[in-house]
């Protein structure tokens, strides 16, 4: 045999020896857990599950954290309907929900890093813009043109609740829920109604304003805020009964509010805004106010340390 020929064999052997090696079994190499920027998505809704926490946003995405908001990883939803969600709620660690446009509410039972669709209705476009995970069983989800939604199975399935409020065709912003069934809702046009049966049966009730309202807050059992536009803010001390106007000093809209462990009230809205209470929302001094970008949303992450949720993302904060 002639080296022409030695060469041709070995040649072919190697060739067949690396087409054996690059289709033969072997194991995936191990890549590090994808990064996401949660600076660079707008996000609206903004809870905590046990130690993590939890944040929805633009394009259906569903972020979590597990240091506090330092790194983030994009949760599992299926099917990723691509829809903005616009509010999340945990009734403990584990069981959450997240509601956003086209009627959707998706559902996890692992803390947030898989979620499945339980609710989609493209057909009508309408949102769903609040979400309250009263217990591991009861859900109430609100929304546009009145939209008022209860789930009795920890938000597998969804309808109409048995005696539903008195509301047009106005869209509701949210539930608040407080001690011992109390809950609260707000919407456009001074909408607020109130239940004090968990939501068995409702009330209008009556404020000096006819704009719109974004959420509340229970500081106690009868001591509640409601917030909105340009710069409305109103207290009860009576769970409803009468309301006084809270002079803020600034003529911009309220999106999200929270009470502090120490007690402290944080509202945060449009143009960047942040006020602070001291005396449980009897008055407001500003932390700070500035800038195109609008602030949406906020859990404390320690004593005096905020996570705030917005139109460029998540931030941190220090009171």
């Amino acid at each position: 045999m002639n080296l022409n020929r030695l060469a041709s064999l070995a040649l072919s052997a190697a060739v067949a020896a690396a087409a054996v090696y690059a289709f033969s079994a072997r194991p995936m190499p191990v890549f590090p857990d994808t990064a996401v920027r949660a600076d660079r998505l707008q996000i609206n809704g903004i809870a905590k599950a046990g130690k993590r926490l939890v944040a929805v946003g633009e394009a259906g995405h569903i972020l979590f954290s597990d240091d506090l908001g330092t790194h983030w990883k994009d949760a599992d939803v299926e099917p990723q309907s691509g829809s903005t969600l616009t509010q999340v709620s945990f009734s403990d660690k584990l069981h959450g929900l997240a509601v956003g446009h086209d009627g959707l509410i998706v559902k996890t039972e692992d803390g947030g890093a898989h979620w499945r669709q339980v609710r989609f209705d493209d057909k009508h476009s309408e949102p769903l813009l609040g979400i309250s995970a009263i217990d591991a069983n009861t859900a109430f989800a609100v929304g546009s043109f009145g939209k008022v939604l209860l789930s009795k199975d920890g938000g597998a399935h969804w309808g109409a609740p048995a005696s539903m409020p008195d509301i047009t065709d106005g869209h509701v912003n949210a539930l608040v829920a407080g001690q011992s069934g109390r809950m609260l809702l707000v919407g456009e046009a001074g909408m607020l109604q109130r239940s004090v049966d968990g939501g068995a049966q409702w009330q209008a009730l009556t404020l000096p304003y006819k704009g719109s309202l974004f959420g509340g807050l229970a500081l106690s059992a009868d001591t509640w805020l409601v917030y909105g536009m340009r710069g409305h803010v109103f207290r009860t001390e009576d769970f409803g009964n009468t309301w006084t106007q809270i002079d803020c000093g600034l003529p911009t809209s309220f999106f999200g509010g929270l009470q502090l462990q120490d007690g402290r009230v944080v509202l945060v809205g449009q143009g960047g805004v942040m006020l602070v209470s001291s005396d449980a929302g009897k008055s407001f001094k500003i932390h700070r106010v500035g800038g195109r970008f609008s602030l949406t949303s906020l859990v404390e992450i320690a004593p005096g340390e905020l996570l705030v949720g917005g139109e460029t993302g998540v931030s941190k904060d220090t009171l």
